[in-house]
């Protein structure tokens, strides 16, 4: 199975861009994954407590 640049090209170009606009708003970004980990956590928190 051959590659080629016209192939691998968009795909560089395309994750570039995702981690262009993950790295603009950096801060926005660490904030919403802490809030779902966080979310993520305290709902398994309730869930698996009750005993």
């Amino acid at each position: 199975m051959y590659i080629g640049p016209e192939t691998l090209m968009p795909l560089a170009s395309i994750l570039a861009a995702i981690t262009g606009v993950l790295m603009l708003f950096w801060r926005k970004t660490v904030a919403v994954f802490k809030s779902s980990v966080g979310f993520v956590s305290r709902t398994f928190g309730r869930l698996f407590s009750r005993t």
